[in-house]
């Protein structure tokens, strides 16, 4: 008896089954669709194929989006525009004999990164991904944080900046216009004058040759990353904080500057109760967590629960 966790990303999805208690089975990944009804055909087609193979009996999906808690739609999905308004979970689930769950994809992550963690785990527990844009979960109890409606744990669309750029969210000055790859790239390209395309892997490549627009570039995304913690360090003050993603690879390029500024913003005792680490699962938190969602729908009978 096993489940399936997704992970579905604006380049990629990423899946995996898994049994009941999270042990990973077998993974894969492909090009997400571009459109809305190609996406639907392309998820129906990977639990259906995985179904009888695997003996799947429930599916969990994370997914870029605001997830409104009662209506189960996806109110905005700022880098997957084609998502707004839509009800996935709900037309997927109707072609389904399967249990599925959706969940907002950086909830998922953090669930599956406080998974991770060796017991006794945190009571409060913050996950950031650094990727294309900046993903967050907040873990309180052990449970995800949603809010009053759903909203909840939306820390890349936090103010950072309030001279900033715009973001995908339509606001301006976001963490995740400063601290995001877009946002390094955006930055190398303002210091060093070029327009050439570069990834935030290129520019790392560069700081590490000592090149000066790579070291500002990063020097910036790592301070503005050091005021999204001093925020989250004063609102929450949590036990943990992780941090991963493609961004967090380039180590203290980044965490150097952010723990620098995060310093300058917090008072010592507060910052002490707030251990700031690596994030563990790297790539495959969303699926864990996704699949930790799933079991959770499996029948008690069957001894689902989490690890």
């Amino acid at each position: 008896m096993n489940v399936l966790g997704m992970d579905i990303g604006a380049g990629t999805i990423k899946y995996g089954v898994f049994s009941k208690e999270l042990r990973p089975l077998f993974s894969a990944e492909e090009k997400t669709a571009g459109s809305y009804p190609a996406l639907k055909i392309q998820i129906f087609d990977i639990i259906t194929g995985l179904k009888k193979a695997h003996d799947l009996r429930a599916s969990g999906i994370g997914i870029p989006g605001f997830i409104s808690r009662d209506e189960r739609t996806i109110e905005i999905s700022p880098n997957m525009l084609f998502l707004n308004g839509m009800a996935l979970e709900k037309e997927i689930a109707s072609g389904l004999d399967l249990p599925l769950q959706m969940e907002n994809d950086a909830n998922a992550a953090a669930l599956g990164e406080f998974l991770s963690l060796n017991e006794p785990r945190p009571a409060s527990f913050v996950h950031l991904t650094l990727g294309s844009g900046i993903g967050s979960g907040i873990i309180l109890g052990g449970n995800i944080w949603h809010g009053a409606c759903g909203f909840a744990a939306e820390l890349g669309h936090l103010l950072v900046n309030s001279q900033g750029r715009v973001c995908g969210c339509g606001n301006h000055g976001c963490a995740e216009t400063e601290s995001s790859e877009a946002g390094i790239v955006t930055s190398f390209q303002e210091f060093s004058g070029s327009t050439a395309a570069f990834s935030a892997k290129d520019i790392f490549q560069l700081w590490q040759e000592g090149v000066e627009p790579a070291r500002r570039a990063y020097d910036r995304a790592g301070a503005y990353l050091g005021v999204l913690l001093h925020q989250l360090v004063y609102a929450l003050n949590p036990e943990q904080i992780t941090i991963g993603g493609g961004v967090a690879a380039a180590g203290e390029a980044l965490l150097r500057p952010a723990r620098q500024e995060l310093s300058r913003r917090v008072i010592a005792k507060a910052l002490a109760c707030t251990r700031i680490e690596p994030a563990r699962l790297g790539n495959n938190a969303g699926m864990t967590g996704a699949a930790a969602l799933a079991v959770e729908l499996l029948p008690r009978q069957c001894g689902a629960g989490r690890p």
